[in-house]
């Protein structure tokens, strides 16, 4: 009886199983078909698109959000660094001046817009700072073309990633169901037995 009892136990796991296994299946192939890959690979070089056409809507504000806020800061860090090549510049072409108060006097509008001020007096050590600081803003601004090209990339991969994901149903998680089958080899065909059915995604 204990015999007959595993045996059915295991018919009825299996079958479950396979009916499992290829209704999943089904469902996957279904939406690969109507999902192209190959343009939500090329979509991926559009910030926001690939994840949009993967149907990751949430994603789109943070791919966005990144891609603006590292934009932001390169042009912003290329902004102070003009205003201080304009400072070298103003020493360049006026050479009778001689001291930084009478560089602010020439240009309030340039001195008020630098990020930094300057600590030295004479021109020339003013025109040393500028020099200090547009090397700072240069190394700065490499940073952020870098990430800002990291961000990018990582965009691109992650569209990738979920297209080539899109048809794994992962909706459902992977559990094991009790349940009453018919025991095929009892005595009185009306019989039930216990079973487990066992459901999992691919």
């Amino acid at each position: 009886m204990i015999r007959t009892a595993f045996i059915a136990l295991f018919l009825s796991f299996s079958v479950g199983t396979a009916a499992q296994v290829q209704d999943t299946l089904a469902h996957g192939h279904n939406e690969a078909a109507a999902h192209n890959i190959k343009l939500a690979t090329t979509l991926a070089f559009i910030p926001g698109a690939g994840q949009i056409y993967n149907r990751k809507y949430w994603k789109v504000p943070i791919v966005w959000g990144a891609l603006g806020g590292v934009a932001y800061y390169y042009v912003d860090l290329s902004q102070d660094f003009n205003n201080y090549e304009s400072v070298l510049q103003l020493i360049i072409d006026e050479p009778s001046l001689q001291t930084r108060t009478e560089l602010e006097s020439l240009a309030p509008d340039l001195f008020a817009a630098l990020p930094a001020p300057f600590y030295q007096n004479s021109v020339n050590g003013v025109a040393q700072e500028a020099m200090g600081y547009m090397e700072a803003l240069r190394t700065q601004r490499e940073y952020a073309l870098f990430g800002l090209l990291g961000v990018y990339l990582l965009n691109i991969l992650d569209a990738n990633i979920d297209a080539h994901l899109f048809d794994f149903d992962v909706s459902d998680d992977l559990s094991l169901h009790p349940s009453l089958n018919t025991n095929r080899f009892a005595s009185r065909p009306a019989e039930l037995a216990p079973g487990f059915t066992l459901v999992f995604a691919l």
